[in-house]
């Protein structure tokens, strides 16, 4: 009896000791708490998981931004060795005494971001600052079902004869400087920018802007007021075999409803004949963009989906991986450096890091090009995708099913 009141007296003192110095604080407030975090999850799993946040940073009736407080996953190490020390100077009477010590921050910040309720992003401020920005923007960065969360797809269409075989022939392509929309100045310059950068993610050599000015300014021709024979006439002298022409129809935030509205059209056109090659257009409404770029980038982002499949750069399915390709020893391969949560890739267990050497048995160890190693990993709708994976230096393989991309 007496050995066991001394136990639960010496227990007592242990737990009061490290409330103290604050070790049972650092681990209720670990960050490990956000390895319980999964997508898809709701709101309410969410606060079930790791409790309600310390902060609320934004609430607009969709996009919510919670902060919470956590500490480093050892920390409670820390303030164990410091225990000795705190419990009598401090502890929990000048908390957090031990931050004040050893100037040693004992809390940081950390984010978790839903969409419509939904659990779309979480971790570091500064980690996930580009999937909280596509959370607000496109809501793509965490989808269970494949569709996007609360915001409506925006209309596109895209046609026109180009295909496959004939791709190849239009290497080089220029974007002129798509005509601005009514009372939008320069709306037309941010949405020929954004298609240059999705031209080139298509692995299509894209001519310069400061060319592009240079060449129409020896010709003395309008940038703005070219019709399509002055602007042919400048792809030629660029050395383009393309040229990309448009126009933004509307671009306008209606700060009363506090919604985006966008409308664009694009026209791809053989220098030499004058063939259009490929028309797109589309038109969307966004209550989440504070800036109708973010909706001129998701509408035309949809358009050149449709011509990337249409051409063979792009398969019909996703699988939700950022990847580089690289070369080590003379050997090529593609290095993944970001998943999109809720994706095929990340379901099936792929993890950041990784190197893909091989798609569906086709090695990439001797590819010579981006664009043909994109070709040997592309990948339609409901096929499946075998990746032979090295990972700390051991073989891996790993199959998944591609989702049907957004738009097609």
């Amino acid at each position: 009896m007496v050995r066991r009141m001394g136990f639960l007296m010496g227990l007592a003192l242990l737990v009061g000791a490290c409330s103290g110095c604050g070790v049972l604080y650092t681990v209720v407030k670990s960050e490990s708490k956000l390895d319980r975090l999964a997508v898809p999850m709701t709101k309410a799993e969410v606060i079930e998981q790791v409790g309600r946040p310390d902060r609320v940073l934004r609430d607009d009736g969709r996009l919510l931004v919670w902060e919470y407080s956590l500490t480093a996953r050892k920390q409670w190490l820390y303030e164990l060795a410091l225990c000795p020390v705190s419990i009598w100077i401090g502890g929990c009477i000048f908390y957090p005494f031990t931050n004040v010590a050893a100037e040693h921050q004992r809390e940081y910040p950390y984010h978790i971001v839903l969409v419509n309720d939904e659990l779309c992003a979480w971790g570091a401020p500064a980690a996930i600052l580009q999937r909280r920005r596509a959370c607000a923007s496109s809501g793509t960065a965490a989808i269970g079902s494949g569709g996007m969360l609360g915001r409506p797809e925006p209309v596109v269409t895209g046609v026109g004869p180009i295909n496959r075989d004939m791709i190849d022939r239009y290497r080089t392509m220029a974007v002129m400087p798509f005509v601005d929309a009514a009372a939008a100045q320069g709306s037309g310059s941010r949405v020929a920018g954004i298609v240059t950068t999705l031209l080139l993610d298509l692995d299509v050599n894209m001519v310069e802007r400061a060319k592009l000015d240079e060449v129409f300014k020896e010709q003395v021709i309008q940038l703005k007021h070219a019709d399509d024979a002055e602007v042919l006439k400048v792809g030629k002298l660029v050395g383009a075999h393309a040229i990309v022409v448009g126009e933004v129809q509307q671009w306008e935030r209606t700060e009363g409803d506090q919604i985006s509205r966008v409308s664009l059209a694009l026209r791809m056109i053989d220098v030499e004949s004058g063939l259009v090659l490929f028309h797109g257009e589309g038109h969307g409404s966004d209550a989440t963009a504070d800036d109708p770029e973010g909706l001129a980038r998701v509408i035309a982002h949809r358009i050149l989906a449709r011509f990337g499949s249409q051409t063979g750069l792009l398969g019909s399915g996703r699988i939700g991986i950022n990847w580089d390709l690289q070369e080590s020893a003379g050997a090529r391969y593609y290095f993944v450096r970001e998943l999109r949560g809720g994706l095929p890739a990340e379901k099936a267990g792929l993890k950041v890091g990784d190197r893909v050497v091989a798609c569906n048995g086709a090695v990439l160890s001797s590819v010579s090009s981006e664009r043909e190693a994109k070709r040997l990993c592309q990948v339609e709708a409901g096929q499946i995708l075998r990746l032979e994976v090295r990972r700390a230096g051991q073989p891996i393989e790993i199959s998944l099913t591609a989702e049907k991309r957004p738009g097609l």
